[in-house]
């Protein structure tokens, strides 16, 4: 299940108190990084991103270090977001599984049941249009 709106993933709230830390604005630059982790195709393109992003704040060597840190967080919670997709899909493939389990019995009909429908049925078969 999603969180509730309004309340911060694990990763959300790590990567906050880390720019919180290093004096970067948290509010501009955290859903600027969120954005380019989900857009971008390949780690290598989100870590060329993430040093273009960080690179105005932080020397080299904590740069690097930085967005090493950042994608392993969020490869982390992905997944964990993951496993309880995969979890969730399961209860619900086990519940579907069970509900075919249950078999709607048949209504058994006797034989004189089924002449007795089959002589209204011959009966009103001979009705025509003219006749009504």
């Amino acid at each position: 299940m999603a969180a509730p709106e309004g309340a911060a993933s694990g990763f959300d709230s790590w990567l906050n108190n880390r720019l919180e830390m290093l004096d970067i604005d948290k509010d501009v630059y955290a859903s600027y990084i969120h954005g380019v982790l989900q857009e971008e195709d390949s780690e290598q393109e989100r870590r060329d991103a993430l040093r273009d992003i960080l690179s105005a704040f932080l020397e080299e060597d904590t740069l690097e270090e930085f967005c090493k840190e950042i994608l392993t967080e969020w490869l982390k919670e992905r997944t964990t977001d993951a496993k309880g997709m995969n979890d969730e899909v399961e209860k619900i493939a086990n519940m579907i599984e069970k509900q075919a389990q249950i078999v709607v019995k048949q209504k058994e009909t006797s034989e004189d049941d089924k002449q007795r429908k089959a002589a209204l049925l011959a009966q009103y078969a001979n009705v025509t249009d003219e006749e009504e």
